[in-house]
């Protein structure tokens, strides 16, 4: 059975003794760039499985290597960065958190799928409390964004919402997430747009 991208970051956190992991956390928390993971987010990991959700669940699958790959050479773990991407047949780390899925972003004009599609996305879709769901999953939005959107009556209300709020100060990996959660919960619309 192939190893997921899960199962690559859970291996390189184990090998990393515990002076290592605490210092690959710190620098986590440090992390300037956008997505930022919460300081409490971190702080409450005690196992490498968990670190390893909470990467993917703020930088997706895609980005997750490339931002461990990152910390770990700002700590001078070089061994561990070539580990995983030797794992993950990379030859260099790759995005530094840019990489959209499956395409996500339009290369024509630069601009990511979701912000091409914007209109359309809230003209069209309806089942927005299973994106919401999705989004609170993965840290992308609060309880408070959560519980304030799925109080709107009219979808494409909710929709501008979180366009507006929670999408725009996710950034990047907002986009993604959102992008992933459409490809779920409204995949004939999400095809048609792809065309």
């Amino acid at each position: 059975m192939e190893k997921t991208v899960k199962d690559h970051l859970v291996d390189i956190f184990d090998d990393l003794e515990s002076v290592k992991l605490n210092r690959f956390k710190d620098k986590l928390r440090d992390r300037r760039e956008e997505p930022r993971v919460r300081r409490a987010a971190v702080d409450k990991i005690e196992h490498s499985f968990e670190l390893a959700d909470l990467m993917i669940n703020t930088f997706t699958s895609n980005k997750a290597p490339a931002v461990t790959i990152e910390v770990l050479e700002a700590i001078g773990c070089n061994q561990q960065a070539e580990d995983l991407k030797n794992a993950l047949g990379q030859s260099g780390p790759q995005g530094r958190a840019e990489p959209s899925p499956g395409g996500a972003s339009a290369p024509s004009n630069g601009q990511h799928f979701v912000d091409t599609h914007r209109k359309k996305l809230i003209d069209r879709v309806h089942n927005v409390n299973s994106i919401l769901d999705e989004l609170l999953q993965r840290n992308i939005i609060t309880h408070e964004d959560y519980n304030k959107i799925r109080a709107i009556a009219i979808s494409q209300d909710k929709m501008r919402e979180l366009y507006s709020g929670p999408l725009r100060s996710a950034g990047t990996a907002g986009k993604d997430a959102l992008y992933d959660a459409l490809m779920e919960s409204e995949r004939f619309l999400m095809e048609e747009l792809k065309k």
